[in-house]
């Protein structure tokens, strides 16, 4: 009860996300890094079955477990998506990222999943966990993607150092549930397998790893209302700059393409306003000398990791 109730929170923020960032994903290809990842991150936990059936789900794909490979591979990508949002180049797209990483890692779950158990039987949520029990192909394919989820984990952890303080913790609680849920799953099959399972073992992937879910999808949901208030901000302080610029005559945005991210372009006016002051010997005023320095602040804030 206690699994479906965090699957369930973290599906729902998730689905926050992806339907409050839509419009903002639309506008802004950056934006959209994050809001993918929320996004198949929404498709992983529904494949959880705690909304709709398992069976249902899993019957679509023949009724033979192919469901816990996809379940598998979305989680992995959503994880890593999450780390790219924060980390990525201003100037990334979505089809510019790195994908050779969750590829190869996708691919390589895929084809152990299928050369390891090439029968499946009929849907079930502990399919693997069962499987495992007998079959040294279900304990190897059950490792490797735990150890593929750690490892995205570990770099969750890593990437996390370079986030806004409010959503550092909640990404560094997320990565270590996760990782460490992996590691009792890991644990847990390979004494099913070898030894003699234990059920304190077996108990501890599901409160670990969802919590550590839970944490991440909040620190999601945190970052995006973040990015949110600073994008505002940007907008406000451009929208004051720019009559200041008409009345000085300085060229609105030189030499930028007409695509460039507002901070960007609101960089470039500050720059040519205070350039024309000190060419035309004439002054700016209080007001403008006080906009200029809270541009300066506003650009020299706290990044949220993201590479210039």
């Amino acid at each position: 009860m206690v699994t479906v109730l965090l699957i369930d929170a973290a599906l729902a923020g998730l689905l926050l996300v992806v339907v409050l960032r839509a419009r903002v994903a639309w506008r802004q290809p950056r934006a959209r890094i994050a809001w993918l990842a929320a996004l198949i991150g929404s498709i992983a936990l529904l494949t959880q079955g705690t909304v709709i059936p398992l069976e249902v789900l899993d019957g679509f794909l023949g009724g033979t477990n192919i469901l816990k490979l996809v379940q598998n591979v979305l989680t992995m990508v959503a994880l890593w998506l999450g780390i790219q949002a924060g980390t990525a180049p201003v100037t990334a797209r979505v089809r510019t990222l790195r994908w050779w990483f969750p590829g190869l890692l996708g691919a390589l779950f895929t084809v152990v999943f299928f050369a390891a158990l090439p029968e499946r039987g009929t849907s079930s949520f502990l399919f693997l966990e069962d499987a495992a029990m007998t079959s040294t192909g279900a304990w190897a394919y059950g490792v490797l993607h735990m150890a593929g989820i750690a490892l995205v984990g570990l770099l969750l952890f890593r990437s996390a150092r370079g986030s806004l303080p409010n959503t550092r913790v909640f990404f560094r609680v997320g990565a270590v549930g996760i990782v460490l849920g992996c590691l009792s799953e890991i644990l847990d099959l390979t004494l099913s397998r070898f030894f003699e399972s234990d059920a304190l073992v077996s108990a501890l992937f599901d409160p670990l790893f969802y919590l550590g879910v839970v944490s991440f999808v909040i620190g999601i949901f945190v970052a995006s209302r973040t990015t949110n208030r600073i994008r505002r901000r940007g907008d406000e302080l451009l929208a004051r700059l720019e009559p200041v610029a008409r009345e000085r005559g300085v060229d609105s945005f030189p030499g930028l393409p007409a695509d460039a991210v507002a901070d960007t372009r609101l960089h470039a006016l500050r720059v040519a306003v205070e350039d024309d002051a000190i060419a035309t010997s004439t002054p700016l005023s209080p007001p403008q000398r006080a906009l200029l320095d809270d541009i300066d602040a506003h650009l020299t804030r706290r990044t949220t990791g993201a590479r210039p």
